[in-house]
């Protein structure tokens, strides 16, 4: 049984129920699939070297160790961003192609560039072309509280877009 058919010169109405309940089950289905994502690409970090028995081995294990839990979670933070930009990408231009307005090229372009920016300063790139991880995590100042608030500022973003 279906709802009332519009009669000949009469246009179909959309719900507004119907976006609402698309953006509300695709960002946490994206930020499972990103978070899954970065967790498979923080597997191919590589272990830090044991050492034999001895205190200053041990201290530099454990240092090790920490900068190995740093660089996971910044892999982790870091992938679920670009997952993120990525759909925003999607779906701007998805709303040019629909509208041709120039604003949705702008943020496409906008959000294009913060892509790159984004997959250019990703742990693992950096990692395979610089091969210095504390470089990396400390010559950078990796705080997750700014990949977090990044996180949450984008996944707004995305729910509202897909409104």
């Amino acid at each position: 049984m279906s709802g009332p058919v519009p009669e000949q010169g009469q246009e179909a109405v959309k719900s507004p129920e119907k976006g609402m309940h698309i953006s509300k089950v695709w960002v946490p289905v994206i930020l499972v699939l990103a978070i899954l994502l970065g967790l498979v690409l923080a597997e191919t970090i590589p272990s830090p070297p044991v050492c034999p028995q001895g205190y200053y081995c041990y201290t530099v294990y454990l240092y090790y160790l920490s900068i190995q839990r740093a660089l996971v979670l910044h892999v982790i933070l870091s992938t679920i961003e670009i997952v993120l930009l990525v759909s925003l990408v999607a779906v701007y231009v998805k709303v040019y192609a629909e509208t041709r307005a120039n604003f949705s090229l702008g943020l496409v372009i906008v959000l294009g560039a913060l892509t790159v920016h984004s997959f250019l300063t990703y742990p693992l790139v950096l990692n395979y072309a610089f091969n210095d991880v504390d470089t990396i995590l400390f010559g950078s100042v990796f705080f997750p509280y700014t990949d977090l608030l990044t996180i949450i500022a984008y996944s707004v973003f995305l729910y509202l877009s897909l409104e």
